[in-house]
């Protein structure tokens, strides 16, 4: 497949996070030509009360993956947040479709939103809604919130918060032991992360629905743990042999 469009929507707390991958991108992938437009114009301007209220501000009572309830998510939350939303990704996916510009639907477009709130799916399995970094599809949405909430922070972190008054600890000083260890919201390796995670989208578009790569390390590397997040998109972001063909392949 050719790819010749990525356009980056930003929403209200991403703005700066899609500028910045942008220009990762531009290093990333210069024969594509990439674009930053503001979620607010282009979306908010097309959506009706009842695509607001029916499908998008979907609150889910269900606990996500991980132990971690809806209170603790908001208390992880930007300061300036008073609330966290919770919405069901593929939900969400199909309202976006709805109000795309059609003429900008081809496959040679690839339509990638930053969203603000935590992104959910609901796994059949085991009953609950799991935090999603990523949705591929048209358009691919990249939560923030679930790049942080989502994949595991180490084991040893959530032992010691549950242990916390029996070793005379804070949940701050938990979380100072181990900030090196997880990605934050405000956090400088975040960008790094949500451009890993751009490209898996793109990968999507190149491979025809497969965006991830089973080597580790590789860029597309599923990871299910911050550390494995950290190492693949921060400290050694590279790609496989295989997928640098592919994208190799693509540029020609």
């Amino acid at each position: 497949m050719k790819l010749s469009y990525v356009h980056l929507y930003s929403s209200f707390l991403s703005t700066s996070i899609a500028k910045d991958v942008s220009t990762y991108l531009h290093e990333f992938i210069p024969f594509i030509d990439v674009d930053v437009r503001s979620f607010t114009n282009y979306f908010r301007k097309n959506m009706s009360e009842e695509d607001i209220e029916d499908n998008m501000m979907i609150k889910l009572s269900h606990e996500v993956s991980g132990n971690t309830s809806l209170r603790e998510l908001q208390n992880s939350w930007y300061d300036t947040c008073q609330k966290m939303m919770i919405i069901d990704g593929f939900y969400l996916q199909r309202i976006y479709s709805r109000i795309m510009d059609k003429n900008e639907m081809q496959l040679d477009h690839l339509h990638l939103i930053f969203e603000d709130n935590l992104v959910c799916t609901y796994d059949e399995n085991d009953k609950r809604y799991h935090a999603r970094p990523i949705i591929c599809g048209s358009p691919s949405i990249i939560s923030i919130s679930s790049i942080i909430e989502g994949p595991a922070k180490p084991k040893g972190y959530y032992f010691k918060q549950m242990l916390k008054d029996l070793l005379s600890m804070s949940s701050k000083e938990i979380e100072k032991e181990f900030a090196d260890k997880f990605v934050k919201y405000d956090d400088p390796r975040l960008i790094h992360v949500a451009t890993g995670y751009a490209i898996q989208a793109i990968f999507f578009f190149l491979t025809n629905g497969n965006p991830f790569c089973s080597q580790y390390p590789c860029r597309l590397f599923n990871s299910h743990w911050q550390e494995e997040l950290i190492y693949t998109q921060v400290i050694n972001p590279i790609l496989c042999k295989e997928h640098l063909r592919m994208l190799a392949e693509a540029g020609e």
